[in-house]
């Protein structure tokens, strides 16, 4: 590659980051139209810079991860697999890499190997990207195979970490929610249930806009019947940009808005 595709890489990826970037702000202040428009304009670009030979970490990891987060999972895997071959990676590269590919294991139903590829990361450091993800993942164990113990033990000393973590918070949320459905002593199963809106009500008051908290807290409002606080959480649903990362899709809050309306 000559001193002026490779200019030329380097610039496309540049400018794809500073959409992405942009694209963000508009998400985070609800301009959901705006921020798609920009999201896909910084695909383009992504995909050209690659296409003319920039291997960047920083550009290849915000590439990929906004790949998933447009459903475009198996291009990212693809982009991720060939990073993983590439040579001189720092240690930070490889603990963002394996975060990221574990989100695409995750996603593909493989959740024995996305707990793998994301300890390997842990293994290196623990910081509130592991504590959330791979807690997330523990919470999916759980629910799959109804064993909560290594789901209660990670996310514990998850809250040891960052007790007013957001997604942490949510996790621990999910998890004695589950739990609650377990559990045949009713006593037990409706501690479990205060439990879970106790940290519903944390988790939403420490980031309002996370789109989990705002659909399993509302679920949840409309169960006990508190249809109005449901409906006052899912007032601000065409605001959010929903990725296909999140567990929880448009389709699924559009229908418990249905529900409580």
């Amino acid at each position: 590659m000559g001193f002026f595709d490779a200019a030329k890489a380097a610039y496309n990826g540049n400018r794809a980051y500073h959409l992405h970037v942009d694209a963000n702000k508009l998400a985070g202040e609800g301009k959901v139209a705006q921020a798609k428009e920009k999201y896909q304009a910084a695909l383009k670009l992504y995909d050209e810079a690659v296409r003319q030979g920039n291997t960047a970490p920083n550009i290849m990891q915000a590439y990929t991860l906004l790949l998933m987060r447009e459903g475009e999972f198996e291009r990212a895997r693809e982009l991720m697999e060939g990073m993983s071959r590439q040579k001189g990676l720092s240690d930070g590269d490889w603990f963002q890499l394996r975060i990221q590919y574990s989100i695409c294991l995750w996603h593909a139903g493989q959740l024995d190997r996305a707990i793998e590829t994301i300890g390997r990361a842990a293994a290196h450091k623990m910081n509130g990207s592991i504590y959330g993800t791979l807690g997330m993942y523990w919470v999916d164990k759980a629910r799959q195979t109804g064993e909560f113990g290594p789901a209660l033990e990670f996310n514990r000393q998850a809250m040891d970490y960052d007790d007013e973590d957001a997604a942490t918070l949510d996790n621990m949320a999910q998890l004695h929610e589950v739990m609650a459905e377990a559990e045949r002593d009713g006593e037990k199963a409706a501690a479990y249930r205060a439990q879970a809106l106790k940290y519903y009500k944390k988790a939403h008051a420490q980031k309002p806009r996370q789109i989990t908290t705002i659909y399993y807290l509302a679920r949840m409002l409309h169960q006990n019947g508190d249809d109005a606080g449901a409906r006052k959480l899912l007032e601000m649903r065409d605001t959010l940009y929903i990725s296909a990362i999140c567990p929880v899709t448009r389709e699924m809050i559009d229908a418990l808005a249905a529900e409580v309306a």
